[in-house]
């Protein structure tokens, strides 16, 4: 099984709502990001994913998030589990 990555982002007012590659949806409250609750609607709006999907940037905000921040796993684990991951 290949481990899931970030395709697309929203934010609602209360909540950051990562879509995965795998067809399913993943929130965060918005006050697990200090920078992100404090940053505007529109800041909000102005984000880029990162290589293969493992992060988003707002650069407005100047706030990264990661996929097993996301997904509530450490890094490491993460990490491990791409390097376990079938190839083709």
């Amino acid at each position: 099984m290949t481990p899931p990555t970030i395709k697309s982002v929203r934010s609602t007012p209360d909540r950051l709502v990562f879509e995965l590659d795998n067809d399913r949806e993943v929130s965060l409250p918005l006050t697990s990001s200090r920078r992100l609750a404090n940053a505007t609607p529109t800041q909000r709006t102005h984000w880029t994913l990162g290589v293969g999907g493992l992060s988003v940037h707002w650069p407005e905000a100047d706030e990264d998030i990661a996929v097993w921040e996301v997904l509530g796993i450490p890094e490491d684990v993460y990490l491990r589990s791409m390097r376990k991951a079938p190839v083709g």
